[in-house]
């Protein structure tokens, strides 16, 4: 979510409150001329103005969280306090038409609303503990099937009561009267809390997140026991929102602390993995046959891409480009694999289609993760030009001859590394003269997209190595990654975003 729209959604949500709460206030005053009445109702409302209000305070700093940075737990969260801030308002008008005759009707329809939304926290509530806790198995799967149907037989009960009162009702002065089939109404509680209590105690979660969770189920409950068939206070809400904020901010602040941990461990994995790709420029500061310069921007903090390069002898230069299927760690593990293998292979002096023919084997002979890795490889002869490469199923490079313009060279395909075992794979040559240009990259380019979706693809991409196709390696990259950001326009990036440039400017004299 960008700023601007986060903060939009913010102020908006604030005048909505307003608007709100101001219409409330005027519509109260003109429906309840009484000064007596009215002054009785808000007093014993005070708790649901103040529940109200601290509800909509959360939900404001909720709503601004980034989409990608929100989880699941805090979107249930939402939810929950949502539900909350709406009790709080629909029990603070059961008092202002409490008593009130002409309003029976009225205070019916608001004591089924509350009855309807008392189920929907017990069921939220149950999702967003799951969620936080992790509850699995199959006592938490039957649960889970039993919370979200007996919803439904709980609805229909209070939408019946409506029409033909078992339950509850309000009598012709407008006072609430409880039936004597009243505890119907709790059955849906009656059912979900203690089962739900037994799923805390059989789940995994430490013992301070346990009793933090339950305190949510009890508090109210014990509330309720203690107002149980008197007219008093409502602040059954109340304490359900203290106890949910003490259960959201303990099992928060765990689950931030394990995500802590967790970010350690991949800025870890990030840096061993950035080590592995060639990051030091200019590459090979001896070497003035050729300039090269390379680039890797993970969707994650660990990617699948990778590009490599490195002198087999004095007289050949290897170039990689690849890309792992996948993503995040599995597909960086992946990835270390296969360019390990490649450089093994590549070292051993094979031709670029041997290399290939022995890295698919290698791969394919343990891959029980079924993974596989598209790769471009390229063998350049430095005394001569000659380039020898081999393409595993990966993009077109893109080739540039030295007084003519950045184009797709569409070169035969072969089957990806990994895929299948036997494969054979073929290589084709190209001449590469002095001040020639080899562009490779991954999808995460051509695939790269803006916020409706549409994709930057391969003319856009050609088009932004044209826009100074004769600069360094270095900036032709920049030129490429300055054309995807514009055309994104702050859009989350999806995949891997991985380049190589390389000018062959031949012997030196």
């Amino acid at each position: 979510m960008s700023k601007k729209r986060s903060l939009l959604i913010r102020y908006t949500s604030m005048a909505a409150l307003f608007l709100i709460a101001a219409a409330t206030a005027g519509f109260a005053v003109w429906m309840l001329k009484d000064l007596d009445v009215m002054a009785k109702a808000m007093y014993n409302t005070g708790v649901d103005v103040l529940g109200t209000f601290v509800c909509a305070m959360l939900f404001l700093g909720c709503i601004g969280t980034r989409k990608s940075l929100m989880e699941e737990s805090t979107r249930r969260f939402i939810v929950l306090i949502v539900l909350l801030s709406v009790s709080f308002y629909v029990n603070a008008w059961e008092w202002f038409t409490s008593g009130e005759a002409h309003l029976r009707t009225v205070n019916l329809v608001l004591n089924s609303l509350t009855k309807l939304l008392d189920f929907g926290l017990v069921y939220w509530f149950y999702r967003f503990v799951r969620e936080m806790l992790g509850f699995k198995g199959k006592f938490a799967k039957w649960l889970e099937w039993g919370v979200r149907i007996l919803i439904i037989p709980a609805s229909l009960l209070i939408i019946w009561n409506f029409f033909r009162p078992i339950c509850f009702t309000v009598d012709a002065a407008g006072a609430f009267q409880r039936l004597p089939h009243y505890w119907l109404v709790d059955l849906y509680m009656i059912v979900v809390a203690p089962l739900t209590i037994v799923q805390l105690f059989r789940c995994d979660a430490p013992v301070r997140q346990k009793i933090v969770a339950l305190s949510f189920i009890l508090i109210p409950i014990v509330h309720y026991g203690i107002a149980k068939g008197a007219h008093g206070y409502a602040t059954q809400y109340g304490s359900a929102l203290l106890a949910v904020i003490l259960m959201y901010c303990v099992l928060f602040n765990d689950r931030s602390r394990r995500l802590a941990a967790t970010q350690t461990e991949l800025n870890t994995a990030e840096e061993i993995q950035r080590a592995m790709i060639p990051h030091i420029y200019p590459a090979f500061p001896d070497r003035e046959e050729f300039d090269l310069y390379g680039t890797m921007e993970p969707a994650k903090e660990v990617g699948g891409d990778f590009y490599d390069y490195f002198l087999i002898d004095q007289d050949h230069l290897c170039l990689v480009m690849a890309d792992v299927s996948g993503k995040g760690i599995p597909a960086a593990l992946f990835m270390m694999a296969s360019k390990i293998i490649l450089q093994s292979c590549a070292m051993l002096g094979n031709s670029a289609a041997e290399i290939l023919n022995r890295t698919n084997e290698a791969i394919c002979s343990n891959n029980q993760a079924q993974m596989f890795v598209t790769v471009w490889l390229g063998i350049l002869e430095i005394s001569t030009g000659k380039l020898t490469a081999v393409n595993a199923g990966h993009e077109y490079p893109a080739l540039k001859k030295r007084d003519g313009s950045f184009e797709l060279y569409k070169d035969r395909h072969g089957f990806v590394l990994g895929g299948m075992e036997d494969m054979r794979y073929r290589e084709y040559t190209l001449q590469m003269e002095k001040g020639d240009k080899l562009f490779l990259y991954t999808d995460g380019v051509t695939e790269a997209m803006d916020k409706s979706s549409a994709l930057f693809g391969t003319d856009r991409m050609v088009a932004a190595l044209n826009e100074d196709p004769d600069a360094p390696a270095r900036e032709i990259l920049k030129n490429v990654r300055a054309a995807v950001n514009g055309f994104v326009n702050g859009a989350e990036q999806f995949d891997d975003l991985t380049m190589l440039c390389m000018e062959y400017r031949g012997q030196v004299s």
